[in-house]
């Protein structure tokens, strides 16, 4: 089954995606799995047409990591192996995102001189790559090291869920079996890029943000911020 383990809402400083929207979407798209991962927040909602797995794109202070599977919001700012850390003691996945992007710096552990070998799953294939350069020294590093790879759209929009996205077996029914699969590494990445137009939006959405331009609708069932 098709998954899309990494994507942003309005509930991210710089994404204008309703859940609702982003699930229905999904659903629409084939999509049997979504992970919600916005920044620094785990935003909890909940569908009877999609596996939505409770996640978090948390800023470290080398770069970012997604924890999959949490139930509880892990602050930014933290080492990032106290940060995996923390994952790991809720039962979740640290899956290591968009890596040897040149463009996204301060967010691509691998160019920041952390040592790969302590994390589960790589992300090899982001759809919001400006190019397949990351890709290829991604996919040649997970290899090397024997570690599981995914692809995800990183969706900032509607347009971009499911551009890029894993195939996950057939017999998952919950977010456990979701879990169970990436650390055995039963999951491929599949997809392709999203059109360059796509960055016009995240940085736009920041200004609308901070601005007050844009206001999301709070929710009963999403965590808050810290």
């Amino acid at each position: 089954m098709k998954a899309d383990l990494h994507t942003h809402t309005w509930y991210s400083p710089d994404g204008m995606t309703p859940p609702s929207l982003l699930i229905r979407v999904a659903k629409r798209k084939g999509l049997r799995v979504v992970a919600i991962t916005d920044h620094n927040r785990l935003t909890i909602v909940r569908s009877e047409d999609v596996i939505l797995v409770p996640g978090e794109e948390v800023m470290t202070t080398r770069g970012e990591i997604i924890g999959l599977g949490i139930t509880e919001e892990i602050p930014p700012g933290l080492d990032p192996f106290e940060t995996a850390d923390l994952i790991e003691e809720q039962g979740g996945v640290v899956v290591i995102p968009h890596p040897f992007d040149w463009f996204r710096r301060r967010t691509a552990l691998f160019l920041n001189g952390v040592d790969m070998n302590r994390f589960h799953v790589v992300e090899v294939l982001n759809a919001r790559y400006v190019d397949y350069t990351p890709l290829v020294r991604a996919y040649t590093y997970a290899k090397e090291k024997a570690l599981p790879m995914v692809g995800s759209s990183d969706a900032h929009t509607p347009w971009e869920v499911g551009v890029a996205y894993t195939l996950l077996p057939d017999d998952i029914d919950d977010v456990y079996d979701v879990l169970i699969a990436l650390r055995k590494g039963l999951c491929k990445p599949f997809g392709h890029l999203s059109p360059p137009l796509v960055h016009i939006f995240s940085p736009l959405m920041r200004i609308f943000h901070k601005w007050g331009l844009f206001k999301p609708h709070s929710a009963p069932s999403s965590v808050k911020n810290r």
